[in-house]
């Protein structure tokens, strides 16, 4: 005999649902914005700056974090545990927002838009941030909203609306 059991969205479900999707929109920007610029003729060998300048931006003035060795390691860290964090947000922001869950694409690249200006907002105090340049806006914009808000905004969808509904037992 076959009962159907109604499951709520449990705070775990949402942690593991913005945990999964931070680390695939984490992965995704960041290889669409390499892809960008090994297209623009940068060279392999200086991709991992993209990391150094991430944890040197967390050191402030003066910049010693390029100094470390581990400057590398410490960026991906850091990347990760942003890109994580704002996905935990959304996820749990869905909690109260319907429409991020059954319309992800439009709250996906709204919410995309959103960390990205957020993200220019906290860089503006980074002392090696020169601002984004005109060309490079586009593309930014792009990444943060193609290859990070609507990722998360999917998986978050599929992961929490699907915890939702009957199953089997």
């Amino acid at each position: 005999m076959a009962l159907a059991v109604e499951r709520t969205v449990t705070q775990r479900d949402r942690i593991v649902a913005g945990l999964a999707a931070g680390v695939v929109g984490g992965i995704l920007i960041q290889l669409f914005l390499f892809a960008v610029q090994l297209a623009g003729g940068t060279p392999p060998e200086k991709l991992a700056g993209d990391f150094a300048f991430i944890a040197s931006a967390m050191e402030g003035p003066g910049a010693a974090a390029y100094a470390s060795p581990a400057i590398v390691a410490i960026g991906i860290v850091v990347h990760l545990c942003i890109s994580v964090g704002w996905a935990v947000g959304y996820a749990y922001l869905a909690r109260t927002q319907a429409q991020l869950l059954t319309r992800p694409l439009i709250s996906g690249a709204g919410f995309g838009l959103i960390v990205y200006i957020f993200v220019q907002i906290v860089l503006l105090t980074a002392p090696q941030h020169h601002g984004p340049a005109a060309g490079s806006i586009a593309t930014q914009l792009l990444a943060y909203i193609v290859f990070y808000g609507i990722p998360v905004a999917l998986i978050v969808s599929r992961m929490l609306r699907g915890s939702t509904g009957s199953a089997a037992a």
